[in-house]
């Protein structure tokens, strides 16, 4: 597992090409948090990835324009905390109400 901050310029959509750059690959976000980092922004993704990834990765974040630094390495002890934390969320039909399924249905 691998731990990525990505710091950029928080201009519209950067956020989202940070991230379609890692669901276009098929890949399982295990942990993502973006935050305010003094001036500019920071992405912090926590991913399963082989080493052809990672610079298949670091290729498509550094084309972005407003993308300034990235580092990947090893997950710190607080990142894999958080992710501890946070938990796996069930899929949201599993906790929908049957008023819904059953207005769908009609």
């Amino acid at each position: 597992m691998h731990a990525f901050h990505i710091h950029y310029r928080n201009t519209q959509g950067t956020l989202m090409r940070i991230l379609t750059a890692v669901s276009r690959r098929g890949l399982e976000m295990h942990y993502v948090r973006a935050a305010n980092a003094g001036n500019l922004f920071r992405a912090d993704l926590l991913l399963e990835v082989t080493p052809k990834q990672i610079g298949q990765l670091c290729r498509d974040w550094y084309a972005i324009v407003d993308v300034t630094e990235v580092k990947y390495g090893a997950p710190s002890s607080e990142l894999l905390e958080a992710f501890a934390f946070s938990g796996p969320h069930p899929p949201i039909s599993a906790s929908a109400s049957g008023q819904t399924a059953t207005a769908a249905r009609a």
